[in-house]
């Protein structure tokens, strides 16, 4: 889609960017058309949602790679050795890098399905470890994986030797016009997201708003918008500060001012709630205090908060069938309304599948995605 001047927009709704299924385009623009000018509030996840890829590890390699985040600096009581349920006994000193100790991490019980909610303890650590940093590294480093995201492509931020790597995000166009549209009809538009605060603020405010005002959108994200997990932050006389407050309080720290930044470093004592699993809901609860009108999001981890959403858009990740199993564990009566389904893929092109009976080449997990995906559709046919 070709970006279009303010003057060129015209009042009707009509989600020009290719990709969307024609059921997903014609339920979005519906919703929109419905709730318009009435200030209902939306709620999306990030990582995955907004953006192909996830943020906190990108900047997570990001920082491995440039040496400000080593496993010598960090203390054994932030990162315990565990027995791995599939790995064998993990120690931070055993692992190659901080990844490495990190994707460890990301499902460090022996409760296996028992545990509802796996990630929850690898997202909040990818912001724990991170002590000692300031808020400006952080966006720092923010700032080189956002260069290095090229759309409607695979590109690999290497943390060190090559030993893991993750996608450089880049912002799906669907999304950002879908969110330009929904702006521009008035909702009260939300990001709410399991990453760290200061990355997540970075590529709002400077990427996503940036895609806005090439489209031709005047309504942008408000800064005050914009939650994520964030841990108490400590300045140089010793106080303790919270980032809601600072962002809301203290001037050019929301706006990613470097003297605002530079003057506080991160503990590893979270700030709560965290948004993750159904810490995004309390999140939501605190900010907005009802059930949004329409919550995004593509994994488990999002669940929660669509369940609370009137209406829910879900970014089927098609190499991922976990997750869609996860979506139709939900109860029946949930999965009967609200659902707008639309398939992504990951790999050398990432991106939305507008045909999934048209994707070439369909691997084994994209083909137990779409039966999965075919079984929801009849129970909200039922």
């Amino acid at each position: 889609m070709k970006p279009k001047p303010s003057t060129d927009r015209t009042p009707a709704t009509e989600l020009q960017s290719p990709g969307w299924t024609p059921g997903a385009r014609s339920a979005l623009q519906r919703l929109i058309r419905n709730g318009s000018g009435k200030g209902l509030p939306v709620v999306f996840d990030f990582d995955n949602t907004i953006v192909s890829g996830d943020i906190g590890e990108a900047v997570l390699a990001q920082l491995v790679k440039s040496g400000r985040l080593q496993i010598s600096a960090i203390p054994e009581s932030l990162a315990p050795p565990f027995l791995h349920p599939d790995s064998g006994f993990v120690t931070l000193k055993g692992c190659v890098d901080v990844t490495h100790y990190y994707e460890k991490f990301l499902s460090p019980t022996c409760h296996g399905r028992d545990d509802q909610s796996p990630l929850a303890n690898g997202y909040v650590w990818a912001v724990e470890v991170l002590e000692g940093l300031s808020p400006w590294e952080v966006v720092e480093a923010t700032r080189a994986a956002l260069a290095a995201g090229i759309p409607g492509k695979r590109s690999l931020i290497e943390a060190s030797n090559g030993a893991t790597a993750y996608p450089a995000p880049f912002f799906h166009p669907q999304m950002v016009e879908l969110i330009g549209e929904l702006l521009r009809h008035k909702f009260d538009f939300w990001v709410v997201s399991a990453s760290n605060v200061w990355s997540v603020r970075c590529m709002v405010l400077e990427g996503l708003n940036k895609a806005l005002k090439a489209l031709g959108y005047k309504d942008l994200v408000r800064k005050d918008r914009i939650v994520g997990v964030s841990t108490l932050l400590v300045d140089e006389k010793g106080a303790f500060s919270k980032d809601p407050i600072l962002a809301r309080k203290l001037p050019g720290y929301a706006t990613l001012d470097p003297k605002a930044l530079k003057g506080f470093r991160l503990t590893s004592r979270l700030n709560f709630p965290v948004p993750s699993y159904s810490g995004k809901v309390a999140c939501i609860f605190d900010s907005i205090g009802c059930p949004p009108h329409l919550c995004a999001g593509d994994s488990p981890g999002d669940l929660p908060m669509l369940r609370y959403s009137t209406h829910r858009l879900w970014l089927a990740r098609l190499e991922k069938p976990g997750y869609q199993e996860a979506l139709t564990g939900l109860p029946e009566n949930i999965l009967q309304k609200g659902w707008i389904i639309q398939p992504t893929i990951a790999g050398d092109q990432p991106g939305f599948v507008p045909d999934p009976a048209g994707l070439g080449g369909k691997s084994a997990s994209h083909k137990k995605s779409l039966r999965i995906l075919d079984r929801l559709s009849k129970i909200q046919g039922a």
